[in-house]
């Protein structure tokens, strides 16, 4: 190894411009491509790593962005042609400790940027009674553990 590295400051610049731009531009085809698809905020993200003697860079770019409703995440599974995962989750307030949300998640790439597409929507107090009695019976039919 030599005490010289072979990757300048300026180069870490030049990739960092670079990903911005990319993800710049991945953003701008998604928006031409799909205008009536709900974005709420992003966030984009371009990572490079520091470069230690002749040891290539690495770049990371992500772009993540809220659809802000369960319903806006299907529809962007739908039209990138992938699946949504969802989730029921707890988010008991006070006065409600068995409230429940919905959460989904589309986790993707697109021109090599990560892609993660999130939103989410609170259940009813029918859809959470309906849900804490599906899980309930499913508890009480589970085999107990134990003896012998």
């Amino acid at each position: 190894m030599s005490d010289e590295t072979s990757h300048t400051p300026i180069e870490a610049i030049e990739a960092l411009e670079s990903g911005a731009f990319r993800v710049g531009q991945v953003m701008r085809r998604l928006l031409a491509e799909h205008p009536g698809l709900p974005v709420f905020y992003f966030r984009p993200s371009v990572h490079v790593t520091a470069w230690l003697d002749d040891e290539p860079a690495e770049t990371t770019l992500a772009l993540q962005f809220s659809a802000r409703t369960v319903d806006g995440v299907r529809a962007w599974a739908a039209a990138l042609d992938v699946a949504a995962a969802t989730e029921i989750k707890n988010w008991g307030v006070a006065g409600n400790p068995r409230a429940l949300s919905e959460s989904a998640e589309v986790t993707t790439t697109a021109d090599g940027v990560q892609l993660v597409i999130t939103g989410t929507r609170a259940l009813s107090a029918e859809e959470a009674a309906a849900w804490h009695a599906e899980q309930d019976q499913a508890a009480e039919a589970a085999p107990q553990g134990g003896g012998q």
